[in-house]
């Protein structure tokens, strides 16, 4: 009886543990796309629960009122060329690192440590008066340049896990029969490492689409700014739309919850095979 508990009760704390990261991570969501159906005041009543009355033109209203047609067009625009980008450095820089003999490997390898211990921050004030003086303040280059800066390292780091596994012997019989170094890469590499590269567009795509701090201090232009910052538009200076600012949550949510959906298993294959190749 004893040894049956024992072998239970792990299982079973296992499961209260699960659970409680599930109701952690999926309440506060829930709670956002309810509120959504509330009108201002009953939200500043009671933030939590069911509402007290059920409005169904919040997400119509706040569609028009924060123009989140051309906010969505916008984060897709940005985020796609930075997946784009990201995954063309990232691959090409992993696939260096991890095959490739050079001099000054092992520091680059120590400059992207640093780099992502680094907080992005610190950085803000002198790469915003170099955009200005060269004119990429206000523009959706700017936040592509600096996304794509930004999501490199963890990214790279993370792909060149993955490379690291893949035996060297394939490269150089591509390469014995007439293939380039480049060529190894594209033909042999890419499609072998395709799940990892898919895991990396969908973290790509999620950072740069809820990032706030960088589209709100480089883009001032309404109809550049991308869905996270739009609700700022709900915030006055005495006061503040807290329904209408949970329906842009909502709206602004949707596509991370739906993409998650579609590609779910994508992602967690990715991550698995990455864990196991390190």
């Amino acid at each position: 009886m004893i040894l049956k508990i024992g072998k239970i009760l792990p299982r079973i704390l296992m499961y209260i543990f699960l659970f409680a990261l599930l109701a952690f991570s999926t309440i506060p969501l829930l709670q956002v796309f309810v509120n959504s159906f509330r009108t201002n005041a009953d939200v500043l009543r009671r933030p939590f629960g069911l509402p007290a009355q059920w409005v169904f033109n919040n997400w119509r209203e706040t569609w028009v009122v924060g123009d989140y047609g051309t906010a969505l067009m916008n984060s897709f625009i940005i985020a796609s060329v930075v997946i784009v980008l990201v995954l063309i450095v990232v691959g090409l820089a992993a696939y260096a690192m991890s095959k490739l003999e050079f001099r000054g490997r092992e520091f680059f390898i120590g400059y992207f440590f640093v780099a992502i211990a680094l907080p992005g921050f610190l950085s803000m004030v002198p790469i915003f008066f170099l955009f200005n003086n060269i004119g990429l303040i206000n523009t959706r280059a700017s936040l592509m340049i600096l996304y794509t800066a930004w999501q490199i390292p963890f990214n790279m780091l993370l792909l060149r896990t993955f490379l690291g596994g893949i035996p060297r012997e394939i490269e150089e019989a591509a390469k014995i029969d007439g293939c380039s170094e480049l060529q190894a890469f594209i033909h042999i590499t890419v499609p072998i490492a395709k799940s990892i590269f898919m895991t990396i567009a969908i973290l790509v795509f999620v950072n740069v689409w809820n990032e706030f701090l960088l589209a709100n201090t480089f883009i001032m232009s309404d109809h550049l700014r991308p869905a996270s910052t739009r609700f700022v538009r709900f915030i006055g200076e005495f006061s503040r739309d807290m329904a209408r600012i949970y329906t842009g949550a909502a709206i602004t949510t949707l596509p991370i919850i739906v993409m998650y959906l579609l590609f779910s298993r994508r992602f967690i294959e990715g991550m698995s095979s990455g864990s196991v190749k390190g």
